[in-house]
């Protein structure tokens, strides 16, 4: 049986006596093109969700000529679960272009 662990106001045994706790490390610099960067990423994974999400309901998704050289496919290709999965990866795409947004921040924080 594990003994429970120590309370918030119990000290910490496991520094030397005297010793302070490390600092902690810098943080670090950012340049002008990690913010450009960023800005490309999410501009990128915008634009590529918001694509994905919308083209598989429109008319061209049908009206694509590989598909209709190959009779063999369109079923498949016309099937809605086909649709809803490419629409899906368009919602992780926008969700990845939301959690960069949100780390965008770290570029203006002192």
């Amino acid at each position: 049986m594990m003994p429970a662990a120590p309370g918030p106001g119990v000290p910490r045994n496991d520094l030397p006596k005297g010793a302070e706790p490390p600092a902690a490390p810098p943080r670090p610099r950012y340049r002008w093109y990690h913010m450009l960067g960023a800005a490309a990423l999410i501009a990128v994974c915008t634009a590529m969700g918001l694509f994905l999400l919308v083209f598989p309901w429109s008319t061209f998704w049908e009206a694509n000529t590989y598909v209709l050289e190959v009779p063999a496919i369109q079923d498949y290709w016309s099937s809605p679960y086909l649709r809803l999965a490419v629409s899906g990866l368009g919602l992780v795409n926008l969700f990845f272009a939301l959690v960069d947004l949100v780390r965008f921040r770290r570029f203006f924080e002192p």
